[in-house]
């Protein structure tokens, strides 16, 4: 009974990613799983499983496209851009050799526990020329504002020069 909730479960998903792309022939769209004891096999069959004493925390995130055939000769790739909440980024690219697909990248345990998730992201089908062909975007998507300081210590050293030299005339 549980081995057919799962795979209606998965079969939901599989029919959830396939309406998310719509009416268009051609996508790139991206679905957010956590990972945690649930995503173990061994939990919904009953199992043993060493990984339940310490099984995987994290998120997992699910591209899934689908491009023409004149575009595989443009040697695209899926581009995933993300933000995790410690509001540092990474970018990570997947090589697309097919027409139809997906991949998956885990952040999981330590990487996970540093950057504390992910907070958006955007994925892009992108020529080898750079040339943009499809790109999804997390609601919440935003490009991330980096501003490093700069100490003027000269400046104020300068200034302690000035006035002593002002005091031994």
């Amino acid at each position: 009974m549980v081995w057919i909730k799962k795979n209606l479960s998965i079969s939901f998903l599989a029919l959830a990613l396939l309406s998310l792309s719509g009416c268009e022939k051609y996508y790139v769209s991206v679905a957010q799983q956590w990972v945690d004891v649930r995503y173990l096999a061994s939990t919904h069959v009953g199992t043993p499983d060493p990984r339940q004493d310490h099984p995987p925390i994290g998120q997992m995130m699910i591209i899934d496209w689908r491009v023409p055939k004149e575009l595989l000769r443009k040697n695209p790739h899926i581009q995933l851009t993300m933000i995790f909440w410690n509001y540092t980024e990474k970018t990570i690219c997947f090589p697309i050799d097919k027409r139809m697909g997906w991949v998956t990248y885990k952040l999981l345990d330590e990487e996970y526990d540093q950057t504390k998730g992910i907070l958006t992201y955007k994925a892009e089908i992108l020529g080898e020329d750079g040339s943009l062909f499809r790109e999804w975007k997390h609601q919440l998507w935003v490009n991330l504002i980096s501003i490093k300081e700069e100490i003027q210590l000269p400046a104020i050293e300068e200034e302690k020069e000035v006035e002593s030299a002002s005091f031994a005339e």
